[in-house]
């Protein structure tokens, strides 16, 4: 019997070899891969997501140290300052081309806090808010060279300790003197050089919130790692919230995936969701906080505009007073700056850039200041004919065209510090604050 075999299908006919199919499909994967890849580095792009591994795997690290866990993480409650810059976790802070540390006492300065007078040093405290702080770095050298100039300290190095710091106001200034000294701390100068946070942020970040005047500038927000007890529940989902971020960025960094663009793409939408989300139960807690003594302090008083205003400009004349009777009574010379500020009226014709970029008119900040700052003013004058070394400088760029200013929070450009080292310079002179040197 004749058995018939059927003829080849010429599907089956011929069969691709396994190893070869095995590659087809491995390359077809590799290609999916790679769309995959490119789709992803594109949505970074549009989602404005850094697209350097470096600047990636920098944000993913101060995440995972707890620097970047919410708005703020670097800063310390302090007992006595409010708060300062957490050493153990704080980045450099880029300033022109100097990166500056966060020293030992969490103030941003590449030197020590403490220090001691001696016949070949003279030293020079800076105090104040940010205005203050950049001052210190800025005019740096143009007021050395003019106070290298004078014959008392011609044989001197001339040193800047940086008491200042951004968000500063007082009494801040007054407790960071109080503090640095009662740590051993010695000085030639202090220049306090205020009058933008202490007389307009008191009033629109602090009394305008239901915050005690004399606190520290939004202390509602920035005492949010205070648990009250009242509102514990809202407070664990904050710390959990930001416990995921940090566990997150961890993983991203050791992960064998963490050079896929997948994965990053991946991280930084999760990241983002959980900041929003944070951002959000923030400001949920702040409600919550509205009557909370940890948060607010001593209940604002209910009084008018008017009152809150004068009531900030006694404050922050007080505090220099009693700046000025401690330096006085360690022998240390005491400059009181008040600030220029372009919202003060006829203090300076602004540029079209400064005009366009610089000055928020018809905002509560700009009207407090210019109403404030007249009583600021007055206060400063009081100071003086008490025998308190002050100096009015909102008129100090009165004359000048060009741009200066920087932003709509009174900070200024090179130019800017170097002319207001030129006037305070001459105050040390005219006043004759620098004398020979006489250790008590």
């Amino acid at each position: 019997m004749t058995v018939h075999q059927p003829e080849p299908s010429p599907r089956t006919g011929r069969r691709i070899p396994r190893r070869r199919l095995w590659m087809y499909r491995l390359a077809i994967l590799l290609m999916l891969f790679g769309v995959a890849e490119f789709l992803s580095w594109v949505a970074m792009i549009m989602l404005g997501a850094p697209t350097s591994t470096a600047l990636l795997r920098e944000q993913q690290a101060a995440t995972a140290t707890g620097a970047m866990t919410s708005a703020g993480a670097t800063e310390a409650i302090h007992p006595y300052l409010g708060w300062v810059r957490n050493p153990q976790i704080s980045l450099p802070e880029k300033f022109g081309s100097t990166d500056i540390q966060t020293n030992r006492l969490g103030f941003l300065d590449n030197g020590p806090s403490v220090r001691k007078r001696s016949p070949d040093k003279f030293l020079i405290a800076i105090a104040g808010g940010s205005v203050a702080w950049q001052f210190s770095w800025e005019a740096e050298k143009r007021l050395t060279e003019h106070l290298k100039s004078l014959p008392e300290l011609q044989n001197r190095t001339i040193e800047y300790v940086r008491i200042a710091m951004p968000g500063y106001k007082q009494p801040q200034q007054l407790m960071a003197l109080n503090y640095v000294m009662a740590l051993g701390g010695e000085f030639d100068l202090v220049i306090n050089m205020d009058g933008f946070n202490d007389g307009v942020l008191s009033l629109v970040e602090n009394v305008d919130h239901g915050t005690a005047l004399d606190y520290p500038r939004s202390w509602h927000a920035r005492s949010l790692v205070m648990t009250d007890p009242q509102i514990s529940e809202q407070a664990f989902r904050l710390l959990g919230l930001r416990a995921q971020r940090q566990q997150r960025s961890r993983q991203a960094l050791t992960s064998w995936f963490r050079w896929s663009w997948c994965y990053q793409l991946v991280w930084y939408v999760r990241d983002n969701a959980a900041r929003d989300e944070l951002l959000e139960l923030e400001v949920e807690v702040n409600r919550a906080n509205d009557v909370s003594f940890i948060h607010h302090g001593p209940a604002v008083p209910r009084q008018s505009r008017e009152e809150n205003q004068r009531d900030a400009a006694l404050l922050w004349a007080r505090c220099s007073e009693q700046m000025h009777d401690l330096c006085k009574a360690k022998g240390i010379a005491y400059l009181h700056v008040l600030q220029p500020n372009q919202y003060v009226d006829n203090s300076k014709p602004l540029s079209d850039y400064e005009k366009e970029n610089c000055f928020a008119g018809g905002q509560p900040m700009a009207e407090t200041a210019r109403s404030v700052f007249p009583k600021m003013a007055e206060e400063g004058k009081r100071l003086g004919e008490r025998g308190i070394a002050f100096s009015d400088q909102t008129m100090v760029f009165r004359d000048i065209t060009e741009t200066l200013y920087v932003d709509p929070w009174c900070h200024f450009n090179q130019q800017g510090n170097d002319l207001l080292a030129d006037a305070v310079f001459e105050q040390i002179q005219s006043l004759k604050l620098i004398k020979p040197m006489a250790i008590p």
